[in-house]
Order: structure tokens, then sequence, then C-alpha cells
């Protein structure tokens, strides 16, 4: 009797081991499901405020006042709506020439 009893308490303990493994496994799932977004929000905050950002988005728009000016009107409405696209959530604050933040401004609508 003494060995059997051994025996399921051996398994038991294993069974408990399992499950509380398990169940951790699960919270930490819960954990990661619930920051996750959140920490991603704030690396892309951080990125957003990057000088490197600022500066790729300052010369892309660049690029595009330059074709605007060039483009007939079709044209000119395709860049319109790759620039509202593209910029929508853009600081405008953040562009150093006057010239494109009007741009901006004037292609997004506010």
């Amino acid at each position: 009797m003494g060995k059997a009893k051994t025996g399921f308490s051996i398994a038991g303990v294993i069974i408990i081991l399992v499950a509380v493994v398990f169940a951790l496994g699960l919270a930490g799932l819960g954990w990661k499901a619930f920051f996750k977004p959140k920490h991603e929000n704030i690396e892309r905050q951080v990125f957003e405020n990057t000088k490197s950002y600022t500066h790729g988005m300052t010369q892309e728009l660049a690029k595009h006042y330059g074709e605007y000016k060039e483009a007939d009107l079709k044209e000119k409405e395709i860049i319109k709506n790759v620039i509202k696209g593209r910029f929508a959530d853009f600081d405008e604050t953040k562009i150093r020439t006057q010239a494109l933040k009007s741009f901006l401004i004037r292609m997004r609508g506010y």
C-alpha cells in the first residue's frame, strides 16, 4: 500500500506542476496580449519623433511638391490623394520650410 500511495502522490504532484506551468503560460500570454499593443504604440511614437523619420518625411513631401508643380490636373489629384494617405498623421509643425508646411496643409485640407 505504501508504494501505491507514493506513486499516486508523485503522479499528483507532477499533474499539479504541469497544470501550474500551463496556467502560468496562459497568464503570460494574457500579459503579452494586454501590454504588447501599448508597448508597440510607445515604440511607434518614439520612432515618429526621431530626426531621421521627420527628415525622411520632409524629403518625401518635397519630392511630391516638385512633382505637383509640374503636374497636369489629373496628376495633381493623384498626388494630392497620395499625400492625404501618406501624411495623414504627420505633424506638420515639424516641417521647417513654410512652403512645404503650407503645401501639406493645403493638400490634406487641415
